[in-house]
Formats: structure tokens, C-alpha cells, sequence
């Protein structure tokens, strides 16, 4: 899946292109037809991009398509009186080829006056590896100073330099995995199955139906809107999906079954996968985490290793399970069991799911369990994906998956973006895992932020003494709250004063962190948890500890009084709130 042979199987093969919106395409035509132009480095991870984003500069500009296919490490376009640059992939060059490239780069670049522009593609580590071997010039270091610093801050305080960067691997995947499955599965190649005998009565090809269960056409179908969702939950924790994996995931989800060759499906396959009576395996919705492919291979893929992450699957609620196992012979089951199973013959209730439901309940020695556990994983997965928002919430959707928390995340992201007020329980589920880990004991305050210490610098899980009581109201100059940070997620906030004097303290929210706080709020913690998260909130606990003693120095207060100093423990009330007992140490 490169874009080289992409375009020679293309032509070999006679197939329309899949065309996607190219992220910076039309910001990149704009700049070098425009008045002012700037070279431009088009970075990102592998699979991103950016090779197509330079091809399609290149022909939109008037460069010729057999030119290109040429392969030459460097292209050299000239119009308008301009004369444009394009290296599509930094790591084809040589040493020496790089060295030169960043030398003439790095002077044209500088030079108001110079009508030659850039194009560049690299990963981020190809960049400034590329940067470091250049010859050791004053020009070379400024170049690779403003690339560093848009690389990490986006923006750079050398304004007399023609350069920006664009990294694609910023650009968020939720949005991209709608459009790739819109153009997969809208292709005009679809036409061709018309007339296929897989079609016939009573037979239902599974190409077909995973194509129309990707569509999601029917109204409130949240197929594309759970997966999306989980694309996004998964680069909130610091993933990232290239477009390359997005396609592949689409691809596996169309055409996966276990018999298949590879464990990909073509159509030849499907005659012999219908007789055999488990087009079932066939499922979109196990094809998503690549249970279609052997497990050893499914675990070194880097696309199903981040959705597995999430233990959809494996994870379950009471009330899913109880219908799942004994929806079939419970008449109180009987409703949501034909709703949620029953309406679905061809994934859901199966011939071979009742026949392995039936013997796990009938206890059948010979039986083997198994394969009813893994029938019962599949369902799992399959209502993720399909439970209707009525019953999301009684369900307990988001229990399905390992981010019990998940779903409370994404609404308060939504609610911020679009500065709406929040759900009532978010700040308060905060406030109150945060004093619990603060303490080391299990407050129910979630009106205000329980500042704690052990009387030393060291990390001790409990701490006793007191050091402050931050209003989570605004009051007084204090306040906490929970803020957007300006990339699609938030933080939580504490602001210790009136005006700009201190700062607020911030803490990002990824949904792992978030999730932490929500089980410590609730008082159950599971061990799968890294130390990680609780170091996180220790050094965020450090800096709050810092401020507050920085406000104190403002105000004049060092705790001692008359030689008497102040110490005050923490005891908690029947009722779990944090109160303080003083006591009077004589110096």
C-alpha cells in the first residue's frame, strides 16, 4: 500500500482510484500559486500521506504523470517564473544528495530574493536525522532551529524564514475513517456485483453485508459513530492511526473470515464459506479487531493492537451476559433478547450460536465450552457495536469495553468544544478521585480539593497533614475547573488566585488518566493500572504544593504564630468529608 505501486496497479488492473480528501492539498496549491510563497515540509509517520500530497501538487501545478512515475529521487517543476523543488521521501537520498539539498534549502529559504521553492516529505525521525548530517553552517543550524521548533511548538520566533511545516500526523482519524469507508464502499467497482449467484434466495453474501453494515444507512445506526469513537478515545491516549492503517482496517473489515486465505476473502471464497453454514465468522464487527487473522499475526499488527486495547470482547456487564446466555429461555429476557438477537440472523442468532448456547446450558460433557465462550465473545462485540443510544445507558454500554468512563470522556470533550455546560457528575468524579489520591484515604469531598501532605518530600500513599482547602466553586480567587486545551481534549484547572500572579495549574485528561480518577472516585481499583497514572498525579499533587506555598509567602503567612506553629490533620467525618483538627506545636 504505497503510493508508488498503487498507481502502477491501478493502470494494470483498470480500477478508478479511491479518492480521499488530502489534509493540506489545497493550503499547499494556494502558497505556491500565491504572491508570497513559502517552501513547505510535509511531515508525518509512515502511511500518512505524504508521497500522495506531493504527486498531486505536482500534477495540479502542471507536471506530467509519466515524469513522475519516472521515480526520481528529486523533481524539478518550473512555472510562473518560479521554480519548485519536490522531494518525496527525504530517506531515498544519499548522504551526500541530503547534504546538498539541505545546504541549497537552507540558503534559498533565507533569501528574500530567491524564486526557488520547496517541497519536502519525511518522517519526523528521516527530518531531523537529514538536519543533524548536513554540513555544520550557520544557515544549516538556523534552518534546523525553525524546524524544531515547528515540529514541537507549531510556530517559531524566526519570522524572516520562508518555511512551514505541516504534519499530517495531527490530523484527527475519527473524521478520515467516515470518509475512507464512505469512498470504499461507494465505489463504482460495487456495480459489478449485480449479478453474482452468491446473491441468490435465501443466500446472503458476507462481502455484501459487511459493505452494507459499514454504510450504517439505516437511520440512527451507531456502527460508524461507536468506531469513530474508539479512534479517537485511542489517539486521546497518544495513538495514532495513518491512513494506511485506516484503509487496511476498512479492507479487513469487508473481506475478513478465519477459512479465507491470509484470512481475507475473495469472491471465489464465499460459495464454499456459505455451504459450510459459518459465513458467520464472517462478522464485521470481530473483522474490526482482527479476529479474522491468526492471533499471533493480529498481535504484532499495530492496528489491532491499539483497538484491542480497549477489551471489547473480553469485557462485559451482568445484564449483557444474562441475556446473551439466558435470553433464549427467559420470558423476562424475551423482549430485549428478540430486539437485540433475534432481529439479527445472519451475526447475531446464528444457527451454530443456539446450538452452542444450548449445550453450555445443557451442560453437555462432551461439549466443548469453548466454543460457545468465544460465540459469547463475538455477541459481546457485535452489540458494541449495534445497541441502540435508548438502551446504551441501561446497558451500560462503555462496561464492553475497559474505559468504563469512556463515554462520560467524550461528552464532556463535546460539551467544551462547543461550550456547553457539562454533565453534572464530571467535575465533581474529578475532584473527588483526585482528593483520594491526594489523601490516601477515601473522601467523599468533591466540593473542594483536599490538599494533602505527608510532612516530608517523600512519596507516601497517605498523608495526614492538611496544607490547603481549594474552593471547587469560584470563590475567594479560587476555583476548579475543567477546561478545553484547544486540540479537542481538556484538562482539569486549579487557580489558586485573582488576576495573572499565579498562574492556574493544569493536568492534561487523557481517557487513561480520566478512567483512573473515575475508579478511584468509586473506590475499586483495578490492578491492570500502570503506576504511571498515579505518578502523573503525584508530581500535578507537587505542583499545586509549590503554588500554594508561593501564595502563602505573597500573603505572609508561614504557618507560625507567636512561636507557635500550626499543624492541621485530616479526619474524616461519618459521613467520609474531610475535616481538619489543629494542633498548636510550642517552638
Amino acid at each position: 500500500m504505497y503510493d508508488e505501486s498503487i498507481q502502477r496497479a491501478l493502470k494494470k488492473h483498470k480500477i478508478k482510484p479511491i479518492t480521499l480528501p488530502a489534509q493540506f492539498l489545497d493550503v499547499l496549491l494556494a502558497n505556491f500559486r500565491g504572491e508570497t510563497p513559502r517552501s513547505q515540509i510535509i511531515t508525518g509517520t509512515a502511511g500518512d500521506g505524504k508521497t500522495y500530497h506531493c504527486r498531486e501538487v505536482w500534477l495540479a501545478l502542471g507536471g506530467g504523470d509519466t515524469v513522475w512515475n519516472q521515480g526520481a529521487k528529486i523533481q524539478q517543476l518550473a512555472f510562473e517564473g518560479r521554480t519548485l523543488i519536490i522531494v518525496k521521501d527525504l530517506s531515498e537520498l544519499m548522504d551526500h544528495e541530503g547534504a546538498e539539498l539541505i545546504e541549497a534549502v537552507a540558503r534559498d529559504v533565507a533569501d528574500p530574493t530567491s524564486s526557488t521553492y520547496y517541497l519536502l516529505a519525511a518522517n519526523h525521525g528521516q527530518l531531523l536525522e537529514k538536519l543533524k548530517t548536513a554540513p555544520d553552517t550557520l544557515a544549516v543550524k538556523r534552518l534546523a532551529t525553525v524546524v524544531e521548533d515547528l515540529l514541537v511548538t507549531r510556530s517559531t520566533t524566526d519570522l524572516t524564514m520562508r518555511l512551514q511545516l505541516k504534519d499530517l500526523s495531527r490530523a484527527p482519524a475519527a473524521q478520515m475513517t467516515v470518509e475512507i469507508i464512505e469512498a470504499i464502499t461507494q465505489h463504482e467497482g460495487w456495480g459489478g456485483c449485480g449479478g453474482c449467484p452468491s446473491q441468490a434466495e435465501g443466500q446472503s453474501c458476507p462481502i455484501l453485508e459487511n459493505r452494507r453494515r459499514l454504510m450504517a444507512e439505516d437511520d440512527g445506526d451507531p456502527f460508524q459513530r461507536r468506531l469513530t469513537a474508539l479512534i479517537e478515545l485511542s489517539e486521546r491516549n497518544g495513538g495514532h492511526f495513518p491512513v494506511r492503517q485506516l484503509l487496511a482496517l476498512v479492507a479487513n473489515s469487508l473481506l475478513g473470515h478465519p477459512s479465507a486465505r491470509d484470512g481475507l476473502m475473495s469472491c471465489a471464497d464465499v460459495p464454499a464459506i456459505q455451504q459450510s453454514g459459518r459465513a458467520d465468522l464472517a462478522s464485521v464487527y470481530r473483522n474490526i479487531f482482527g479476529e479474522n487473522l491468526k492471533q499471533s499475526r493480529a498481535e504484532k499488527t499495530e492496528l489491532f493492537k491499539k483497538l484491542n486495547l480497549f477489551g471489547i470482547g473480553a469485557e462485559t456487564s451482568n445484564r449483557v451476559d444474562n441475556l446473551l446466555v439466558y435470553g433464549a429461555d427467559d420470558p423476562a429476557q424475551a423482549e430485549p433478547y428478540a430486539e437485540l438477537v433475534l432481529s439479527d440472523p445472519i451475526y447475531g442468532a446464528t444457527p451454530a450460536f443456539a446450538q452452542a448456547q444450548r449445550a453450555y446450558l445443557e451442560g453437555d460433557e462432551g461439549n466443548d465450552r469453548s466454543q460457545f465462550l468465544s460465540a459469547l465473545r463475538a455477541q459481546r462485540q457485535r452489540l458494541f457495536f449495534t445497541l441502540p443510544d435508548t438502551l446504551a445507558e441501561s446497558y451500560q454500554l462503555w462496561d464492553l469495553t475497559v474505559f468504563r468512563f469512556a463515554g462520560l470522556f467524550l461528552e464532556v470533550a463535546e460539551k467544551l468544544a462547543a461550550k456547553q455546560p457539562l454533565p453534572r457528575q464530571a467535575l465533581g468524579q474529578v475532584v473527588r478521585g483526585l482528593n483520594r489520591i491526594f489523601t490516601g484515604m477515601l473522601v467523599q469531598n468533591q466540593d473542594e480539593l483536599v490538599l494533602a501532605t505527608s510532612g516530608s518530600y517523600s512519596q507516601s500513599k497517605r498523608s495526614p497533614l492538611l496544607d490547603e482547602l481549594i474552593s471547587v466553586p469560584r470563590a475567594s480567587g479560587e476555583e476548579v475547573s475543567l477546561n478545553a486545551d484547544g486540540a479537542g481534549g481538556f484538562c482539569v484547572s486549579v487557580r489558586l488566585v485573582r488576576g495573572n500572579e499565579i498562574p492556574p495549574v493544569t493536568l492534561a485528561l487523557s481517557p487513561t488518566r480520566f478512567e483512573f480518577l473515575g475508579r478511584v472516585a468509586e473506590g475499586a481499583l483495578p490492578s491492570s493500572f500502570s503506576l504511571e497514572c498515579h505518578e502523573d498525579l503525584l508530581a500535578f499533587k507537587a505542583r499545586l504544593l509549590r503554588e500554594t506555598e508561593k501564595r502563602r509567602a505573597l500573603d505572609g503567612d508561614d504557618r507560625a504564630v507567636d512561636g507557635e506553629l500550626v499543624l492541621r490533620f485530616i479526619e474524616l467525618g461519618s459521613d467520609g468529608r474531610a475535616t481538619q483538627r489543629r494542633v498548636m506545636v510550642r517552638a
